[in-house]
């Protein structure tokens, strides 16, 4: 009998352990640890932030699922890993700490913003790395849409979170124009590059910016936050950008606490640093992937921190993980960039393809980020219960009031 615990139930995690759960003998445990009750994409999580998220089709309720997928849901926290006794110190919801004992232990923390020591950035910006906090940023913008008047929300960082967000909230107060009690948003996104979308195809970005004019977002270019505080952001040349809100979206890395736990080594961005196997440099039992992983390549480069990344990553490991419990030796993960789509509004996306030659953009690529999504829903539950999710999901936009 082996037991595998997988640690984070985002994309990559959730995955692994539905592949894996699906896949091992009956003598076998696979357990998914996750302090969260329900699972939701992380490239949605501006959706909840911005009161768009369809909480009912498109999250998941781990306990439910894992009994339906052959895994076990246990809720708590990762806090250690005693690697001599092969055991997970975990910080239970109820206060308490266990430790559950693992045969292969599989770490897929994801990532965290990254405030860069900031000064007050920590204290005084919202952030959404996980649900809660998406959760706790809705509570408050719509708080702030009931109060009426003028509103500002400032959002530092134009990659796709932080872009993805500003359009989002644009669209949010657009449609409340009619209601005469609604607030007035101005929304600025802030970049320290002299573009939207920094990493992405010149082409890319100059759609992208286009797009967020039409939506009257304020793009601050070339423009650094030296400072944060409850009244607004400061810059580095000295001036001030007063805000009812703040989001921090710039850059990002793995949580402090994931730094040489454990003793396993680390990277500056706190990701583990693994072989191309998957498998961690200082332990063969134990794995990492997604985000908080540094995952080699053949060609010297390191695999980027994508969702499309941590799902074949999920994929790959999952078949051969499953070979190593048979007896067979573990297989290089070779990644292969199917490009980047990012939503700008429900009704609009735009992607890069062949290698970044090929640009495109408008509603049908906003149907390929859906389909990008369903692919996620169609890993963890299976094509039948994907359809129906569709299927439920377009009638309920033709029949809901609006």
């Amino acid at each position: 009998m082996s037991r595998v615990v997988i640690v984070g139930g985002g994309a990559a995690g959730l995955e692994l352990a539905s592949l894996l759960g699906r896949s091992v003998n009956k003598q076998d445990e696979v357990i998914l640890v996750e302090g969260e009750t329900h699972h939701y994409w992380k490239p949605r999580f501006h959706e909840i932030a911005a009161g768009t998220f369809d909480n009912d089709l498109d999250s998941l309720c781990y306990f439910s699922h894992g009994a339906k997928n052959g895994y076990r849901h246990y809720q708590g926290r990762m806090t250690n890993i005693n690697r001599e006794e092969k055991q997970l110190v975990v910080y239970k919801t109820n206060g308490e700490t266990d430790t559950l004992a693992y045969d292969y232990l599989v770490i897929a923390v994801g990532a965290i913003s990254n405030d860069f020591a900031t000064k007050g950035a920590l204290e005084h910006s919202l952030f959404l790395d996980t649900p809660e906090q998406a959760r706790e940023s809705w509570q408050q913008i719509s708080a702030l849409l009931r109060s009426g008047e003028q509103r500002t929300i400032n959002i530092v960082g134009a990659g796709a979170t932080g872009l993805e967000l500003a359009a989002e909230l644009a669209k949010v107060s657009g449609k409340l124009e009619r209601n005469p009690h609604a607030a007035r948003l101005t929304i600025n996104l802030i970049e320290a590059a002299d573009r939207v979308l920094p990493n992405s195809p010149l082409k890319m970005s100059q759609q992208a910016q286009s797009r967020l004019e039409k939506f009257n977002v304020n793009l601050l270019l070339n423009t650094r936050i030296a400072s944060v505080d409850k009244q607004g952001m400061t810059t580095s040349e000295g001036i001030t950008l007063d805000a009812d809100l703040q989001f921090w979206a710039a850059g990002i890395k793995a949580p402090d606490w994931l730094k040489n736990i454990g003793g396993l080594e680390s990277n500056n961005a706190n990701q583990l640093v693994v072989q191309q196997t998957l498998a961690t440099t200082q332990d063969p039992s134990i794995f990492s992937l997604g985000d908080c992983a540094a995952i080699p390549q053949a060609d010297g480069s390191t695999v980027p921190p994508k969702a499309q990344a941590a799902n074949r990553a999920a994929v790959h490991l999952a078949k051969s993980l499953l070979g190593l419990m048979q007896g067979k030796t573990l297989t290089p993960f070779v990644y292969k960039d199917g490009g980047m789509v990012v939503a700008i509004g429900h009704n609009y996306a735009i992607s890069t393809m062949m290698n970044d030659r090929l640009i495109l953009k408008g509603r049908l690529v906003r149907r390929l980020y859906d389909t990008i999504f369903r692919l996620h829903q169609k890993t963890v539950s299976g094509f039948l219960t994907m359809s129906r999710l569709i299927i439920a999901k377009r009638l309920k936009c033709i029949f809901q009031p609006n």
